[in-house]
């Protein structure tokens, strides 16, 4: 689909190597799409290898295809096989294809079920337009739709996926793709396959019946490994196990060494020296491929730019504490310890690059002083300099990074409340600031992390510029609060909670200490039911009164318990403040609050646990940063400007521009979506 790096979906083989750590098979399987292998520099597939590797499996990788096992279509797909046997592993070798069997093809697959309509199983063809089969009536065996200039004016339309795609009865079909209307053309007829058409082409005997609706049935079809394929494989592996694979005939083993490890998975989790989170090969890029992260803290937009395949070129930070843990997790990326208010840290940042290298600044300074900053328009006046003011230094810095490196694009995070100050008058004077400074499409929205498939109703101003002329690629929301039946609901943090709630998990993972509650306080939380707050009246005598207090009040997070299969509000920095776990009787440990936050359990928080809860209550979540790192280097890369942006873009990637939003932008006022 949108290949996107950021999707939440992307870190399920996580919770498959948990279950393998803890159920011990002797094997393990998995299955994915080839371009696992080399997307986002395959730091993919690097971490399905080094993850295994980590709870004790030798493991195995290759792209196998489907059509040289037998199965009529060209299925590729890269396995990854890991093994506790200390013995040798042979991939199945292919039984199909150049000086080996013939290919299965489309005809000798489903050739015999024409006039067989509701013969069999999930054998109902569809209804199409009169339109849409004059169209398939022009389209050649084994071939695509004419270009559109070439259609009668009408039935014209653009040819895009599988839609318009015949089969061809002679050769094996290209890959089944799930959903209503994604299977290709019959070879001879003029409408697309049947569900069991396509479940004969991906090998599934006609006894295998498919059910819910016919998109449900083409989901449940094209999501399917083909059974040829998995048995040729389930073969291999039993030949490994039974000893009878020679070390001449065996596939070679993927290399890793133990310091390749990812720490917080492995059973020696708690080293204090570890490999930096940041894919090696993003070093290769230039400082044209790489950002600037401004006010890092602990790293949450360096680490999601980062797996968005940007370079990070310098991250600046005046927080001691912060920058250890920056530097323990991110030891490839250059760190600036140092108060961007002063002018020779300031002059140290620009310094290190040239006028228009750079690819993305991004940055959250503070705003307490953007009343008078915004108010005097950036203009020095009579008795006010507002590069003076203390509180108005950083956000001054921020500007004025942006005047001197002339970056391509800017992100600038700060909180909700900052659109709505003094009736929005100072963001529209900010606006209007990064648009005098060449960003003239400079635009700001309200987003909620939720929205994108973080664990968390965690709503944040973003403003983002560029001075290249593309659209500002605005992430589209794929999760709902109250979704369609078609949409997906925003995700609980049971997904992410999973595996941490045991004992055992407190010595595998590191920042998973659980506090030590007073026992009158751990009674207090029993009241508190999964997903609601504390009702003082309920309480018993005894417990009414506080430690410190002779009445318990209830106030912030500390008598909130969150709902598994809800998201957690946003996660508060301080020793105290994160909410109570779903179903244990304790305030969230860092590394929970961290989960939620969507940051990898590799990365890890120095600091006592204060510490570590503010620089995981302050990071934005890396999962929405590398979102919208993602589409930026996707407008670039597919020339998205005004009026060239393909629908299949804002289909999948982008939410479109609403005609207020656009006029807003022209005439140059602010138009804030939350």
């Amino acid at each position: 689909g949108a290949r996107l790096s950021a999707d939440p979906r992307n870190r399920l083989f996580e919770e498959f190597a948990r279950l393998a750590s803890e159920l011990n098979p002797e094997c393990v399987l998995l299955e994915n799409v080839r371009s696992l292998v080399t997307l986002y520099q395959g730091q993919f597939a690097k971490h399905v290898v080094e993850l295994f590797a980590s709870v004790g499996y030798t493991m195995y990788q290759q792209v196998v295809n489907a059509a040289s096992y037998g199965v009529p279509q060209k299925r590729e797909r890269v396995l990854f096989l890991g093994t506790r046997k200390e013995r040798p592993f042979a991939f199945p070798a292919p039984t199909h294809g150049p000086n080996l069997l013939p290919f299965a093809t489309v005809g000798q697959a489903i050739l015999d079920l024409v006039g067989q309509e509701g013969s069999v199983p999930n054998h109902g063809a569809m209804e199409h337009s009169d339109i849409v089969k004059a169209r398939y009536a022009l389209i050649p065996e084994g071939g695509m739709l004419p270009p559109k200039d070439q259609l009668p004016i009408e039935i014209r339309r653009a040819n895009f996926g599988n839609t318009y795609k015949r089969l061809h009865r002679d050769h094996p079909a290209l890959t089944m793709v799930p959903g209503n209307n994604a299977f290709p053309i019959h070879p001879t007829l003029n409408r697309s396959l049947t569900p069991r058409e396509a479940a004969r082409i991906q090998s599934f005997p006609d006894t295998h019946e498919f059910v819910g609706d016919r998109r449900m049935q083409c989901k449940l079809v094209g999501n399917a490994v083909p059974p040829l394929l998995a048995q040729s494989i389930g073969r291999a592996i039993l030949s490994h196990l039974r000893g009878e694979v020679s070390r001449d005939e065996a596939s070679v083993p993927v290399e890793i060494g133990r310091s390749e490890l990812p720490a917080g998975t492995s059973r020696n989790a708690k080293r204090s020296k570890k490999k930096s989170l940041l894919n090696a090969s993003l070093q290769q890029l230039g400082p044209e491929g790489g950002f600037i992260d401004l006010f890092s803290g602990a790293g949450g937009v360096t680490l999601g730019l980062a797996n968005a395949g940007w370079k990070p070129l310098l991250s600046v930070d005046n927080w001691e504490k912060a920058a250890k843990t920056h530097l323990h997790n991110f030891d490839e990326a250059p760190f600036l310890l140092g108060d961007l208010s002063r002018p020779n840290v300031l002059d140290e940042v620009c310094g290190r690059f040239a006028d228009g290298s750079v690819g993305i600044v991004a940055g959250g300074p503070p705003c307490q002083g953007f009343s008078i900053f915004g108010q005097r328009r950036f203009v020095n006046t009579v008795g006010y300099d507002p590069q003076l003011d203390p509180r108005n230094k950083l956000v001054f810095a921020y500007i004025e990074v942006i005047k001197r490196l002339n970056p391509r694009w800017l992100i600038l995070e700060n909180v909700p409340g900052f659109a709505s100050l003094d009736g929005g008058f100072f963001l529209q004077a900010l606006l209007r600031e990064l648009r005098s400074l060449g960003y003239p499409n400079a635009e700001a929205r309200i987003l909620n992390a939720a929205d994108y498939g973080v664990p968390q109703l965690r709503r944040r101003l973003l403003v983002v510029g560029s001075r290249t002329g593309h659209v500002v690629p605005w992430p589209k929301r794929k999760y709902f609060s109250k979704p369609e039946d078609w949409q997906e609901g925003h995700r609980g943090v049971g997904e992410v909670l999973t595996g941490l709630a045991n004992e055992e998990s407190h010595s595998k993972f590191t920042c998973h200490v659980p506090m030590k509650h007073r026992e009158n306080q751990v009674a207090r939380y029993r009241f508190i039911p999964e997903g609601g707050t504390l009702n003082v009246t309920e309480l018993p005598e005894n417990l009414k009164k506080g430690y410190r207090t002779d009445v318990v009040k209830n106030y912030s997070h500390v008598f909130k318990r969150l709902h598994r299969d809800r998201p957690a509000p946003t996660m508060v920095p301080g020793h105290n403040a994160f909410p109570l776990h779903p179903w244990l009787d304790r305030a969230l440990t860092v590394r929970e609050a961290a989960r939620i936050q969507t940051f990898p359990d590799a990365m890890e928080f120095l600091g006592a646990r204060e510490c570590q809860c503010i620089q995981v209550g302050n990071a934005y979540p890396p999962m929405l940063a590398e979102l919208i790192g993602n589409n930026i280097r996707k407008a670039e890369d597919n020339d998205w400007f005004p009026g060239r942006v393909p629908a299949s873009a804002y289909y999948s990637l982008l939410e479109e521009p609403t005609p207020h939003q656009l006029e807003s932008l022209a005439a140059g006022s602010i138009e804030i979506e939350s």
